[in-house]
């Protein structure tokens, strides 16, 4: 890792009465040094990003991580991520910047910067056989338009769920066929793929799913969202007017950029959010292997599935 960190850092510590493991202090270490990487190249590009959601809340509330939380997620505006996309390559081995344009079988809308000398699975792609980079992430979400007609935002939203369903189904009918895995439908389909490919394939559906998300943002509005990672979750929908200041508020041992309307954010998302409600990820079953490379821990995982991981429960 880049960012320097004191050996006290990684020490147990009880914060907000949660007990915070040693190896959980590890996990952040590594995600606040992805943090740490992304800000050196949006400062070398002029690049404007702001905490998002629970890392706000931990920089407001806990001047850091929040005590049970296990990720940092990130957000930008529409123009601001494609700049960052265009800059890719600047993040070198063992950082990996993730989207679907730089790692095969990724389809979840949003990028994220990952260091691949670690592990950051979920089983359930795991189980899967997913193709793609599965180290320790930090989550980077585009801000789009959201239409202010009713009528309009709801098509809009149907059609975002549809080209990405359709995006993941051609894929794992195609390019990420398995054979040992796939249902009797799925089998009959990839005997036709080769020919319906040539006309409609997972990247056309793909690129259709990205272009529903843009589909406002040549006309002001009012509100912007996340809306190529959750089309529905109108408490993560923020006012534009929000975005036209920044300002800084301490993370550990960094700074994080927030916008100005950063309280009314927290409010929307979270109603009385100096109130402290210990929760857990939402990530689902996530691992987090600050000390394994990701291809290392899958290869474990597949000699002796069941006994790895009640080995690796054990250690978190």
């Amino acid at each position: 890792m880049k960012l320097e960190i004191e050996d006290s850092f990684y020490q147990e510590e009880e914060r907000c009465g949660y007990l915070v493991s040693a190896h959980m202090k590890k996990v952040w270490a590594v995600e606040l040094d992805l943090l740490y990487q992304l800000d050196q190249v949006c400062k070398k590009y002029g690049i404007k990003y702001y905490a998002s959601g629970g890392t706000i809340l931990g920089a407001e509330r806990h001047k850091g991580m929040i005590p049970w939380d296990d990720d940092i997620d990130l957000m930008m505006l529409r123009d601001q991520y494609d700049l960052l996309c265009a800059h890719a390559d600047e993040f070198e081995e063992p950082y990996f910047f993730q989207t679907f344009d730089t790692d095969e079988g990724y389809f979840r809308g949003h990028a994220q910067l990952r260091n691949s000398n670690t592990t950051g699975v979920l089983l359930s792609e795991v189980k899967k056989d997913v193709p793609f980079n599965q180290g320790i992430f930090i989550d980077i979400f585009p801000l789009d338009n959201v239409v202010r007609n009713r009528t309009l935002w709801a098509k809009q939203m149907k059609r975002i769920d549809k080209y990405r369903e359709q995006a993941k189904i051609l894929y794992r009918t195609t390019v990420g066929f398995d054979a040992e895995k796939a249902s009797a439908k799925r089998k009959a389909g990839h005997m036709l793929m080769p020919l319906l490919s040539k006309f409609y394939s997972y990247k056309d559906a793909y690129r259709k799913f990205d272009e529903e998300c843009r589909r406002y943002n040549d006309i002001p509005t009012k509100y912007v969202a996340k809306i190529s990672y959750d089309p529905y979750g109108m408490k993560m929908y923020d006012l534009r007017s929000e975005f036209d200041d920044t300002v800084y508020l301490d993370f550990e041992m960094l700074k994080v950029p927030v916008p100005k309307g950063y309280k009314v954010h927290l409010r929307r998302q979270f109603g009385d959010y100096n109130k402290f409600v210990i929760g857990s990820s939402d990530h689902g079953e996530l691992i987090l292997d600050p000390d394994t490379p990701y291809k290392e821990w899958i290869r474990k995982y597949r000699e002796n599935p069941e006994g790895f991981i009640n080995e690796q429960r054990g250690e978190t």
